[in-house]
């Protein structure tokens, strides 16, 4: 989730949303609901994307929908009367909560919730190293009207998960930690898409980790893909016409993503506006906190992110970003063929101490990147491709149109992704357009897992009273 190294001091990959929450916030969230052969040097570096392509004439095209297992009400139910301010406020703030009307809104929504539709969507994705490829995610449907013929109108959610690192912990396959409300939202009566992303569930190669355009491509071209299904299904269902964006950490970096990406190219949404869009706990700035700003090595408690950074990154743009210039052989050799999906992050984080012959928490930078590299981003970054790249695309320097409103949320408290990441964005719309829409909302919680989940409320409630609102 978290980005630079300087967001992940003293965490382990248990310290992720849905893990680093304590037990009643699992239960709130979640009740409702072999290593593999080491590739040679040579190998790892050009099976990043080998095989990504696919021959597709376009993108957003939908090319598989599979029914998947129906969800019944009464586990959103469940899920709801289990999230009682008295569970929740034992683990995170409710301050904020119960400023948003949470208590009540909970009271008045937990008796008219649906059973859920699920639906395995496979699509073709555009991909910034250019043409295609095959894609996934799921598309959570309420279940339709009682009485034939008298279709929902459906709201589209569009919304993008936070990292993982097993390539099947993703929607279209069950799996995730933000699974269970991405349910909540759909029973609540939204048509819900949620990607797995380039690299993830149904994707070929690694992941393109923190990509704008890869996240943005997932996103629209899998909403197109989504829309395409619910065409067929016309005597269930319609289309209000608007569209919500959420996401939380790498989720929250998409929602911008895809913000800029839709801004620019609004035929991609073909008839939808994007009423509301929630970015929340997002690293916006992929450079804040990079290692190479001290004149001494600097320990990097979460070497796997920055690695899986670098991959990403390569993948997608490989004319400009050299694995090879920036990693030293023996991480090219021993640990990159190990971020195959089948890993977790505290496996790799042992890999990657093992390679350097240390403890997990004594790594350095230093023992992960060429000296070269290392003198070039201490001394002038700007020389540097990698950092070029990500600097030209940051997204907490995005100008956003009038009218669209944006709420950015985020923990001052956050240990993992720096507060500054949403202030600064905040700061740059506000004086970049006076006009915009653009609030901060300061989540009250402790950490960036409590913050999680206090966000991801925080935003259902904010976008269902904003839908009830207009009456439609």
């Amino acid at each position: 989730m978290g980005c630079g190294p300087r967001y992940l001091q003293g965490m382990s990959s248990k310290h992720f949303i849905g893990s680093q929450i304590p037990l009643a916030l699992v239960i709130v969230c979640m009740a409702a609901s072999c290593a593999a052969v080491p590739a040679r040097r040579g190998e790892a570096i050009k099976d990043l994307g080998a095989q990504a392509s696919a021959p597709f004439a376009a993108a957003g095209l939908l090319l598989e929908a599979t029914q998947a297992r129906r969800i019944p009400a009464r586990k959103t139910r469940a899920m709801m009367a289990l999230a009682s301010p008295t569970i929740l406020g034992s683990a995170i703030d409710m301050d904020i909560l119960d400023a948003a009307g949470y208590p009540r809104w909970r009271s008045e929504r937990r008796d008219t919730l649906a059973d859920i539709s699920r639906v395995r969507i496979a699509f073709s994705a555009s991909r910034p190293e250019g043409g295609t490829e095959r894609q996934s995610g799921m598309l959570f449907l309420p279940a339709p009207a009682p009485v034939a013929g008298t279709g929902r109108s459906l709201t589209w959610i569009v919304f993008l998960k936070g990292t993982e690192h097993l390539r099947d912990d993703v929607p279209s396959r069950g799996g995730g930690n933000e699974h269970s409300i991405m349910e909540l939202a759909a029973s609540l009566g939204y048509a819900v898409w949620a990607p797995d992303y380039a690299g993830m569930g149904d994707g070929q190669g690694v992941q393109e980790y923190c990509v704008p355009d890869s996240m943005a491509a997932s996103a629209l071209d899998g909403l197109a893909a989504a829309r395409s299904y619910l065409a067929t299904q016309a005597g269930d269902y319609g289309e209000s016409g608007r569209l919500s964006l959420l996401g939380y950490s790498q989720g929250g970096f998409a929602v911008m993503a895809t913000l800029a990406a839709a801004n620019d190219e609004l035929p991609r949404l073909s008839g939808l506006e994007i009423v509301a869009a929630y970015p929340m706990g997002a690293p916006l700035n992929l450079m804040v906190g990079v290692p190479f700003l001290t004149a001494e090595p600097e320990r990097i408690d979460r070497p796997d992110y920055q690695i899986l950074l670098i991959l990403g990154w390569a993948r997608a743009y490989p004319d400009v970003v050299k694995v090879e210039e920036i990693l030293k052989p023996e991480i090219i050799d021993r640990a990159l063929p190990y971020f195959d999906g089948r890993h977790d992050g505290d496996e790799l984080c042992r890999i990657i101490a093992r390679t350097v012959g240390k403890k997990t928490d004594e790594v350095l930078d230093t023992d992960l990147y060429l000296p070269g590299y290392v003198s070039a981003m201490r001394q002038s970054p700007a020389t540097v491709p990698y950092f070029r790249v990500q600097d030209g695309t940051r997204l907490d320097r995005w100008s956003p149109p009038a009218g669209l409103p944006i709420i950015l949320a985020a923990t001052p408290s956050d240990e993992l992704v720096r507060f500054g990441n949403s202030l600064s964005a905040y700061e740059w719309m506000r004086a970049s357009n006076p006009s915009c829409e653009v609030m901060l909302v300061r989540l009250a919680s402790s950490s960036h897992g409590r913050a999680a989940v206090e966000g991801l409320l925080y935003a259902l409630v904010d976008l269902d009273r904003r839908e009830r609102e207009t009456g439609l």
